[in-house]
């Protein structure tokens, strides 16, 4: 019987009978090519939901049934990959959807702002009425579970979901649909203090179960009331063509160039950009883009160096101690008459077109912003560089094509498309500014930081903007169009829930800050600068110096929000908190918030997001997978018994240490030439899950690591 073969053997298996590599195999389940890999170590389980799949996929193997590559799927069940993004920038379909298409109307004038209309008070479109729909509904308590369970989630973030728009961070919502499922097994009423992006909201729609979302910041408010809304996709491309059409003309001026191959005009896709520097030793000027450059075997392997020799002296010179001066376009790219994409020097045509949008001529006036930045954690280094105003953060080029589209997708005469199409403007975020850092191999992060690199890509702002509405094509025909309950979305404090009436929540699901991890409202300050309206920091609970705020006032709030939604969840009902940071500290206080709210912590679990960020894998003082808190609110006259044999972080680790019975999990670099490590940032999440509802003392990660390194030496005894 398959029951009786471990996982390691079904996942093996399987790919030995369906003939798939793993990362098929990882596309079939729904998670990761490294989860898979930790599987198959025994380092790292399946979710009881997943281990369902594998089961499944196993006896479909066991029966001889292949899986082909053209039925593999990004994401079982509703967020599977219908190819809808590959289908829609097919340049030969003439029609992805049925004839006729439908009619989009379009406005001579543009309407007021879109955020305006679509935002009332605190309220995001029809959010009140949904509200009392929903709280009518669920007069009566949902079903849920006494004790906590375990649920170890691995969820993968290569979704079309995931990815339709980019946020600072996410939880994927396939693996929130686990939590959901279990705790609201009849259904209920989901509750997210803190939405952000609003995943909490698309797992609770795809789980059938309706759903309330609260943010602070504007922006964040947006995007989670358009990743839970359910827009027909025929009118949301037929909206997207329009705008595209609309600007049509401008494009070809603003990024056509001449095929060196075969002479015709093609449309560039990426302009390079390169500071001009100057040497500390000698005080020569020269353009960065030309000496710091290494080239490996694969594309992958080539390098922008961060230390290299002068041209002038030969000193050896460090990258970050140089000072800039002005920036140059260095490399355009293109595809044309050759199958792969070209790069060439900028010709004199080239130069006169990027001559002609710096003039300001394109630019669509009152359709772009001009807000000045502030001081600030993340704001410093762009300010520093002289990008001190959001029009800054774009060359001129880019600049002009962001206000047509802008303006174009403020004439569209449906509020519901409008918004939808403004989703997708929202999406570009930095992809499109000079904060987008040139790689070799292509692609653009969009990272929570606004860090000014000395080579940029600047981006075709059109090519960005068809890509991401193909995307979104995808989440709207595979996803949302799943959706089912209700949805109510608030701008608003989480300080302050006055709209939620007492013990009204059945199950809250959410994903607080950090404490200094990101800082949202500067953060937001890009897509907020566009939408016209600001968050308020003054209750955003964030350990920043900018801000005044440290530990103590990051507690405060959390405590005040924490307290919050202890009023408006039902007594004996539960609350898990998506939380992880390296700072004892910052773990303590938001347990002491925890615990004053009132709520009891009855257990930890891991949700590895996989494919952790570039940070993690560098920095020293980042630690690893996110912990799920399970918070219960007692019942009414429950005892409740908080004593606890409080330990020592050495001897906790040592405790932890012994109680394993996994094998010792470890980092597979996959895509670099890098050994095999012990994975401390995994076991640090883990002792974690250990030691909080212990009450054992907590440190930071890098005094665990230190700690962790002297076990491994004695063999981990």
């Amino acid at each position: 019987m398959h029951t009786e073969k471990s996982t390691v053997d079904l996942l093996r298996a399987i790919r030995e009978k369906a003939r798939i590599t793993k990362p098929e195999l990882a596309q079939l389940i729904g998670t990761s090519l490294v989860a898979i890999e930790q599987w198959e170590r025994s380092s790292a389980v399946p979710s009881s939901k997943q281990q369902k799949i594998i089961s499944e996929l196993f006896e479909k193997s066991n029966r001889g049934l292949k899986f082909k590559k053209s039925s593999l799927v990004l994401q079982n069940g509703s967020f599977a990959s219908r190819g809808s993004t590959r289908n829609a920038l097919n340049n030969n379909q003439a029609n992805l959807f049925s004839s006729p298409p439908p009619v989009v109307t379009i406005n001579i004038a543009p309407s007021k702002p879109i955020l305006s209309i679509i935002k009332d008070g605190n309220a995001i479109s029809n959010a009140h009425q949904s509200l009392n729909e929903i709280l009518k509904a669920h007069s009566k308590p949902a079903k849920t579970v006494k004790t906590a369970r375990h649920i170890e989630v691995s969820a993968g973030k290569n979704t079309y979901t995931y990815d339709a728009h980019t946020y600072h961070t996410k939880v994927p919502p396939q693996g929130i649909v686990e939590f959901i499922e279990n705790y609201l097994p009849e259904g209920g009423v989901v509750f997210d203090p803190f939405s952000g992006s609003g995943m909490t909201g698309v797992a609770a729609r795809i789980a059938d179960v309706d759903v309330i979302l609260n943010e602070l910041s504007p922006a964040a408010s947006f995007i989670s009331h358009n990743f839970t809304e359910s827009v027909s996709p025929a009118e949301f491309w037929a909206a997207v063509k329009m705008v595209l059409a609309g600007v049509n003309e401008t494009r070809n001026r603003l990024y056509a160039t001449e095929c060196r191959e075969c002479g015709k005009t093609t449309e560039i896709l990426y302009t390079v950009w390169s500071y001009r520097v100057i040497c500390p030793i000698c005080d020569f000027e020269f353009l960065l883009w030309e000496h710091c450059r290494e080239y490996g075997k694969t594309v992958r392997e080539h390098k922008i160096l961060k230390e290299f020799s002068c041209p002038s002296c030969g000193e050896t010179l460090k990258k970050r101690q140089l000072s800039r001066t002005t920036v140059e376009p260095v490399i355009l790219g293109y595809k044309c008459c050759e199958k792969k994409q070209i790069e060439h020097s900028l010709n004199q045509a080239d130069l006169k077109r990027i001559e002609e949008a710096e003039s300001g001529q394109y630019l669509q006036k009152g359709f772009y912003p001009t807000t000045k930045l502030k001081k600030g954690v993340n704001l410093n280094q762009p300010i520093k560089h002289g990008l001190n105003s959001i029009d800054k953060f774009y060359t001129c080029r880019n600049l002009s094509a962001m206000s047509l589209l802008w303006r174009e997708i403020h004439r569209l005469d449906d509020v519901h498309l409008s918004s939808a199409v403004a989703f997708v403007f929202t999406s570009l975020y930095q992809r499109v500014t000079r904060l987008s850092e040139f790689r070799f191999w292509g692609g653009s992060g969009n990272t929570a930081r606004f860090n000014v690199p000395f080579i940029f890509n600047e981006a075709n702002v059109f090519v960005t903007f068809e890509r991401k509405a193909a995307s979104i094509l995808d989440h709207l025909e595979t996803t949302a169009i799943n959706y089912s309950g209700k949805k109510a979305v608030f701008c608003n404090s989480a300080t302050e829930l006055s709209y939620l009436p007492n013990s009204s929540i059945d199950f809250i699901f959410t994903d607080p800050p950090f404490g200094a991890n990101i800082n949202y409202s500067e953060m937001n300050i890009l897509w907020e600068s566009w939408l016209g309206e600001f968050t308020d920091d003054k209750n955003e609970a964030i350990v920043n110096r900018a801000q005044g705020k440290g530990l103590v006032e990051y507690e405060k709030l959390m405590l005040e929000s924490l307290r919050e939604c202890y009023r408006v969840l039902r007594p004996g009902n539960w609350m898990l908190l998506v939380f992880m940071n390296s700072s004892g500290k910052v773990w303590d206080a938001l347990k002491a918030a925890v615990r004053q709210a009132g709520f009891i912590t009855e257990r930890l679990d891991i949700f590895d997001k996989q494919h952790g960020t570039f940070k993690q894998f560098v920095s020293n003082n980042t630690a690893g997978c996110d912990l799920v808190l399970h918070c219960r609110k007692p019942l009414p006259d429950e005892s409740i018994d908080r004593k606890t044999k409080c330990l020592s972080y050495s001897k906790s680790i040592s405790e932890f240490i012994k109680s394993r019975e996994q094998s010792i999990p470890t980092i597979e670099y996959l895509h670099v030439k890098r050994k095999n490590e012990i994975d401390l940032r995994r076991l640090y999440s883990e002792w974690l899950a250990y030691a909080l509802p212990k009450e054992h003392k907590l440190v930071d990660f890098l005094s665990f690591k230190k700690l962790m390194e002297k076990h491994i030496k004695l063999g981990f005894q």
